[in-house]
């Protein structure tokens, strides 16, 4: 019998990034469901390898191997993520805390059966025939790109779900950036080899979270391919998604007349208590009224409607205007914001756009909705 012991806290870690790039459902899923254990006995190593066929996901972490009789290695088990991360990631950690993973022969396939304390149970492996491939690259060559995780955080929010390229976010040498049409989000971010002509855009949506708290990160291409090592132990290739670009710079307005500043947290409590207020509508109204020192905020739903407020003394000073927006898209501008206080830029009249400028270069931009009920 095969059997591997961690110690809890680092596999739990590790499951839960890549449960993170580990498909849930769909095309991906019935190709490449499931977390991949690559036991490596000579290294005392196990490579844990996910991937969503965009992103290729690889981490080593120690561990006590223990071949059984006649078994050479590597050997290698394919476990179905969704039943794993929940049960891994909900262990006792600390000091001496460890997990042991041992295969079992059946008549059908075999299992893995696993045991941590009082704790014991088991998984089913799945097949390993189709499961994808990749190779480890070599970091000769890579570059490092300071806060590249955090960065990223900031910008995916705004990442379109299904309209290619605005899929991903797109790096031009100088910042990173997001947009599905109706916002869009950028950053500063230096990325050496890449600029205006040579940009690259790869998958958004889940980068950030996993990068989020690596500092700097070693970056590379291939002609097909972004490479990323956030640390010694980690290995990311990012298929670049192919189509330009949209030309994003038209919508960056930076001529707005008039500006707010508030405290981020305290708006978004408004806006928040508003539209739990508001009841289930899927899509409310929010509008914002600007005037008198004043930010107003009302939400309407088909059945209800509350109205709330936030002192801005010293702004505001003009008579009230009426913008009108989408919800989800001036909360997520504001709130992935990395300052506490946040500055909004708008006009007069005829907003078709606001710029919301939350600090460390961090900027986004929201489309003002163009009806009303009033």
């Amino acid at each position: 019998m095969t059997k591997v012991t961690f110690e809890t806290a680092t596999l739990a870690d590790a499951i839960k990034k890549a449960d993170r790039v580990a498909p849930g459902k769909g095309k991906a899923f019935d190709e490449a469901g499931g977390i991949v254990m690559e036991l490596l006995p000579d290294q005392n190593l196990v490579a844990l390898r996910a991937t969503n066929q965009e992103i290729f996901y690889r981490e080593w972490i120690t561990a006590e191997i223990e071949l059984g009789e006649g078994v050479e290695g590597p050997v290698s088990w394919r476990l179905p993520n969704m039943m794993v991360t929940p049960v891994i990631t909900s262990l006792p950690i600390g000091t001496g805390k460890t997990v042991t993973f041992t295969e079992k022969e059946s008549g059908v396939n075999n299992y893995i059966e696993f045991k941590s304390g009082r704790t014991k149970g088991k998984f089913n492996l799945m097949d390993m025939s189709y499961y994808p491939d990749w190779s480890v690259f070599d970091p000769d060559g890579l570059v490092q790109v300071a806060d590249l995780g955090g960065r990223l955080s900031q910008v995916e929010w705004a990442v379109s779900k299904d309209t290619p390229p605005m899929t991903g976010v797109n790096f031009n040498g100088t910042a990173v950036r997001a947009t599905d049409k109706y916002r869009l989000a950028q950053v500063p971010l230096e990325v050496p080899g890449l600029d205006e002509d040579n940009m690259v855009t790869v998958p958004g949506g889940m980068l950030g979270s996993i990068l989020k708290q690596t500092g700097e990160v070693m970056v590379g291409f291939t002609e097909h391919q972004m490479l990323l090592m956030p640390n010694e132990s980690t290995q990311i290739r990012l298929v670049l998604i192919g189509g330009q670009y949209p030309p994003v710079e038209r919508v960056m307005k930076r001529d707005h007349t008039e500006s707010v500043s508030f405290k981020k947290a305290e708006l978004l409590e408004v806006v928040n208590r508003a539209i739990i207020a508001a009841g289930g509508d899927r899509l409310p109204t929010l509008k914002m009224y600007l005037g008198g020192e004043l930010i107003n905020v009302l939400v309407k739903s088909e059945t209800s409607s509350i109205l709330d407020a936030i002192e801005v003394p010293g702004a505001c000073l003009h008579d009230r205007i009426e913008i009108m927006f989408t919800p989800k898209n001036i909360i997520d501008a504001i709130s992935n914001a990395p300052n506490e206080t946040v500055t909004m830029h708008y006009l007069l009249t005829d907003n078709k756009i606001v710029r919301i400028d939350g600090g460390t270069g961090y900027e986004a931009w929201a489309v003002v909705r163009k009806f009303s009920d009033a």
